[in-house]
């Protein structure tokens, strides 16, 4: 096992795999971020429509 690691090519391939493992759990984090910031947004302004709507059905019904 050491031999691949001591070995230049060795050393290149698991540098390589885990500089991989690294970007792919970086793009990862962020987009999963990005995704429930954006549910989020979404959740508060079918919110704020939904209380808007009963606004002006309270007005409405005046």
């Amino acid at each position: 096992m050491f031999k691949k690691v001591r070995n230049e090519r060795g050393g290149s391939f698991a540098a390589a795999i885990m500089l991989l493992f690294l970007a792919t759990s970086f793009i990862s984090f962020y987009y999963l971020s990005y995704e429930s910031q954006i549910k989020l947004y979404n959740s508060l302004e079918f919110a704020n429509v939904r209380a808007t709507i009963n606004l002006l059905e309270e007005i409405g019904s005046k």
